[in-house]
């Protein structure tokens, strides 16, 4: 208990220089917080997305997919690793776009996960990751205005060697060099077929939930 004006003057000022001291410290750690963020704001440079991609859908099957053929050319493309794909499935998400990143292009890709850059064409291609960050299973998505194709192109051991061998991811980079082609034939033996070539090394943006 205070029981002195003195005591009392005294008890304030070394308050009042606690408060002073601590108010630096707190600032700084809210700094260091935001910047641990895999791309804040003030960093973003549309030139660090630029990559080119090809890919190619067939179709002979007749039904709720137009038949011929199309390509996808596209000069950009965002990365981003979570841990909620299919469930809690991990993984990375290569999200190729027919068009380059531009500065108007930063709130749609930092905070909306690109969803304004989709609306014209784009392909995907997902990468299920095991605990070693290994791969074990690759989703590919084609998208045109009114046509939508998803396969999983690849998930035995022979097909992940084949086309996706030439992969490195560090945590923070990706490097993935693959060129190959998917086809399915129905029971009148037409076929239908994707095919990709990516040769690509970008950052990765960590979205997972921790």
């Amino acid at each position: 208990m205070l029981k002195s004006p003195k005591t009392r003057l005294w008890f304030l000022a070394i308050l009042g220089c606690f408060l002073a001291c601590a108010a630096p410290q707190l600032k700084s750690s809210s700094v260091n917080a935001t910047l641990t963020e895999p791309y804040p704001s003030s960093a973003f440079n549309p030139d660090k997305f630029k990559t080119r991609a090809v890919f190619e859908l067939v179709n002979h099957q007749p039904g709720l997919i137009q038949q011929g053929s199309s390509k996808i050319l596209t000069e950009s493309a965002l990365v981003t690793h979570t841990n909620g794909l299919m469930g809690n499935s991990e993984g990375l998400e290569i999200q190729f776009f027919s068009r380059p990143m531009t500065e108007a292009d930063q709130k749609d890709v930092l905070e909306n996960g690109a969803k304004e850059m989709k609306r014209s064409d784009y392909a995907a291609l997902v990468l299920f990751l095991d605990k070693e960050n290994r791969i074990g299973q690759v989703n590919l998505s084609y998208v045109v205005p009114g046509t939508t194709v998803a396969r999983t192109v690849a998930w035995k051991p022979d097909d992940l060697k084949k086309y996706f061998s030439d992969y490195q991811f560090d945590g923070k980079r990706l490097q993935l060099k693959s060129k190959g082609t998917y086809s399915e034939t129905d029971s009148e033996q037409r076929t239908i077929s994707l095919a990709w070539d990516v040769d690509i090394d970008l950052p990765v943006f960590d979205r997972r939930n921790k």
